[in-house]
């Protein structure tokens, strides 16, 4: 009698978790020291007990902390900021949201360079002002205005595009294109 595998999606996570961090960290040896961390991290946490959610979701958490902590120990360059863009979520568990992300990733890349590599950098990268300050070498008042007029300039293309509905908790719960959504993709 075979007993069926607990994670029969183990060889497919492995495999997007290698690709997933590998275009995020070009130093094959780095990147591959993280992978392997992810799986250590992994093994210990379903000796403990099975991750609260999604095996996948789970895994790809740790990785996404392990490439911000991998920067900001300050082993290699920032980024590009454009290459970050592209790797932004294109739908929820539901797809619900798919074309809202699509527009949202289009508004993105609209942004003047500077607002859009700061906002990619501190608020998808996990960088804090003050790192890429540094790290651009620039004041952290130049930093706190890119992000600050990149927020504004999504928040206004967002709103000129569709109306929101949250939750008590801020969470998206539904959303609505506008009609004649000003700016809109196609998809939204």
């Amino acid at each position: 009698m075979t007993t069926a595998d607990p994670h029969p999606a183990w060889p497919e996570i492995a495999a997007d978790l290698r690709r997933y961090v590998q275009r995020r960290v070009h130093d094959a040896h780095a990147a591959e020291d993280i992978v392997q961390d992810v799986f250590l991290k992994l093994a210990q946490q379903l000796h403990d007990a099975p991750p609260a959610g999604p095996l996948h979701a789970w895994v790809f958490a740790v990785a996404h902390h392990a490439i911000i902590d991998h920067y900001r120990r300050g082993k290699t360059t920032v980024l590009p900021a454009i290459e970050l863009a592209d790797e932004l979520p294109t739908a929820t568990a539901n797809g619900d949201a798919a074309p809202l992300f699509a527009s949202f990733r289009s508004f993105l890349h609209s942004l003047p360079a500077e607002q859009r590599e700061a906002i990619l950098l501190t608020e998808y990268e996990g960088l804090t002002q003050r790192e890429l300050a540094e790290r651009l070498g620039v004041a952290i008042s130049t930093v706190k205005s890119r992000v600050q007029r990149g927020r504004k300039r999504l928040e206004r293309a967002l709103h000129d595009c569709c109306t929101f509905e949250f939750d008590r908790r801020g969470h998206l719960v539904d959303w609505q294109r506008k009609p004649g959504g000003n700016g809109c993709g196609d998809d939204c």
